[in-house]
């Protein structure tokens, strides 16, 4: 049983996180995290996108008693989940729960379970980093909560973060309805640069004032996915492990067409089917980015696909700055992924064999052109509901800037 020294201890934590947390920029514009509407929640999250800060962000505004600890906390560590929730529902009268890094706790889908189960009117939130067992755990608890995958900040959301620029969302309608007027609009809200400088170092909160070390921080954050996150689901070797940090290198330095599993799997000296299971895993946890080639079940059966790095940002990481075509596809896709609320495989993002990327949405499907040297709009004049994703903004009917798929909800 939680003693009643445990819980002033991580009451006095959480006070104390609530006065260092301001709400000056909060990402959750559309309170999608919203409890007391969805019902329990579990939040899924990359490494580093800022889950915790958002998180206090949330409890600073809420009027019911709360309470929030991260279950990686050694004071919880050799305590049942279920008691200590317990005790805070009927002895502290606790109706708002966060609990973070829930996937840190031994058994925390039984948990989890009971807990939903017996109090039925708390409001609960739970989080945890992208891993595996996460996604394993929140598919079996599906129809008891609401899962959120959180991405890395958007274009509007660094600039309102690094910029003090406030810029609003689009959805992916009014991006394809309306770009030639959102385009005039944004033509003097910012510069160019900030585009550049966002594909570079802005997807994570933690480039503030380190943009000397971001790419390194970006580089040792990935390392430690790969030894935490996939050897918890998979039984992998240390050499094994080693041998994935070159994969990441192969994909950044090369065009995702260029790649196969057959070819990847000589070069870093793994086995093909063991390959094939890692890279799927490697994009379930928001590292790469896999796209489906066709949408044929026979292709997908055969693993017909495409891989990026998960953003831009990890391109740079790699000294890869002149792989600038893949960098924007993998922008687009990130984009899209986005768009649909999922960051895993997705069939409504299709990679066919002679264009760049068709998107499905909402039973209509959208041809979209990554822009570089000799691609011209006659290349799709005569096909319905497609464009050419270009550089600058430059507005036309077929023609959508870059920038704009940094402006989706």
């Amino acid at each position: 049983m939680a003693s009643i020294q445990i819980i002033e201890s991580l009451k006095k934590i959480y006070e104390n996180l609530l006065q260092n947390t301001n709400n000056d920029f909060c990402r959750d514009r559309e309170n999608r995290i919203n409890p007391s509407k969805y019902g329990p929640i579990v939040l899924v999250w990359e490494r580093w996108v800022g889950k915790t800060y958002l998180l206090l962000q949330k409890l600073k505004k809420q009027k019911k008693k709360s309470f929030y600890f991260a279950a990686d906390n050694p004071l919880v560590q050799w305590i049942s989940l279920f008691d200590l929730v317990s005790k805070l529902y009927f002895d502290y009268g606790i109706r708002y729960l966060v609990i973070d890094e829930i996937n840190k706790w031994e058994d925390w889908m039984g948990n989890l379970k009971a807990i939903i189960d017996s109090f039925v009117d708390l409001e609960l939130i739970v989080s945890g980093s992208s891993s595996l067992d996460l996604y394993k755990g929140t598919s079996d608890l599906q129809r008891r909560i609401y899962k959120i995958d959180l991405f890395p900040l958007n274009f509007v959301e660094y600039l309102e973060y690094e910029q003090k620029v406030q810029l609003p969302l689009y959805s992916f309608e009014e991006i394809i309805d309306n770009h030639k007027e959102i385009s005039y609009d944004l033509a003097t809200k910012f510069d160019k640069k900030d585009f550049e400088n966002y594909l570079c170092y802005w997807f994570y909160p933690y480039f503030k004032n380190k943009k000397e070390i971001y790419h390194n921080l970006l580089l040792n954050n990935l390392k430690k996915t790969i030894l935490e996150d996939l050897p918890t689901f998979m039984n992998l070797q240390t050499s094994s492990l080693a041998k994935i940090e070159k994969l990441f290198y192969f994909i950044a330095k090369n065009h995702p067409s260029e790649l196969n599993y057959k070819s990847l799997a000589e070069k870093i000296g793994i086995p093909k089917e063991l390959l094939e299971n890692i890279v799927y895993y490697l994009d379930q946890i928001g590292v790469v980015n896999i796209a489906i080639r066709t949408n044929k079940l026979t292709d997908i059966i055969r693993k017909e696909f495409k891989i990026f790095l998960w953003n831009p940002n990890m391109y740079y990481a790699y000294k890869s700055s002149d792989n600038i075509w893949t960098m924007r596809e993998s922008f687009v896709l990130h984009a899209l992924k986005k768009i649909s609320k999922s960051q895993v495989v997705n069939e409504n993002i299709i990679l066919p064999q002679y264009w760049d990327i068709i998107y499905k949405h909402k039973w209509e499907h959208y041809l979209f052109e990554v822009w570089w040297k000799n691609k011209t709009s006659k290349q799709i004049k005569d096909i319905r509901n497609s464009f050419i994703v270009v550089d600058d903004l430059i507005w036309s009917d077929n023609r959508i800037p870059l920038r704009l798929f940094g402006l989706v909800k």
